[in-house]
């Protein structure tokens, strides 16, 4: 199984699947919620397939100035470190059901096809088609092209920090490769989480986040600093109960 990290930076190849934008709560204990951000929404619907539908998903993320927004986010972040677990020769990646390559394979399969008239891969055929129908076929090529240089020929590309989204940058860290916290660097995470209005995301770490379980902090006093959701409308919380 893929860890999430892992996951987070295939779903660039998809344009973001669930695991990266939020995950449903089937136990949302005391019904704290997350506030709506530019790249996430926490009232966005997920249908069964694990795909998600609102404007978030099918507009802010299709569009080239938020992709490279992103693009230059994980690059600070460093796109080696969020696929830590992967072998990017051996290690078959399967993205929406369609093809199972190493992830150096699919990487330069997508952007030797980008050009390719007819394509005959079913799945880089319509990878292609939905990009060009989106009209962010050029900057997703231009994108991949960087990504391979990186993960792949081991190049140091520069980000870009006037692009770089600061909000989405800490929350990726927080997620995704915050690994074995100090108590100080929790509270402080913590701390941020209630800043910004993630109050759901603020609660997991608290007590749903397998990486700050042996955090030796006063949870019950910190909860009480929350503040729930008296309507219990929206459940997809960013930080996710990754315990179950």
């Amino acid at each position: 199984m893929k860890k999430p990290y892992s996951i987070l930076f295939l779903s660039l190849l998809s344009f973001y699947s669930c695991s990266f934008l939020s995950t449903k709560e089937d136990d949302v204990k005391n019904h704290f919620i997350d506030n709506q951000l530019s790249f996430f929404n926490p009232c966005e619907i997920i249908y069964a397939d694990g795909k998600l539908q609102g404007y978030t998903y099918e507009k802010w993320l299709r569009n080239p100035s938020n992709l490279i927004v992103v693009h230059e986010t994980l690059k600070k972040v460093g796109y080696e470190k969020l696929i830590l677990d992967i072998d990017l020769k051996s290690n078959p990646t399967l993205i929406w059901g369609y093809v199972s390559r190493p992830l150096d394979t699919l990487i330069d399969s997508l952007i030797i096809t980008y050009q390719q008239e007819p394509i005959k891969s079913k799945y880089y055929r319509e990878f292609w088609q939905r990009r060009k129908k989106e009209k962010n076929s050029t900057i997703v090529f231009e994108i991949l092209q960087e990504v391979s240089k990186i993960l792949i020929q081991k190049e140091s590309i520069k980000y870009n920090q006037s692009l770089v989204n600061d909000t989405l940058y800490n929350l990726v860290n927080i997620k995704y490769l915050r690994k074995n916290p100090s108590k100080k660097q929790a509270v402080s995470d913590f701390k941020y989480l209630k800043s910004i209005g993630m109050h759901g995301s603020a609660y997991n770490l608290l007590f749903e986040k397998y990486n700050y379980y042996n955090v030796k902090w006063n949870k019950h006093n910190l909860v009480n600093e929350l503040t729930e959701d008296s309507l219990k409308s929206c459940y997809n919380i960013w930080v996710a109960d990754d315990t179950k």
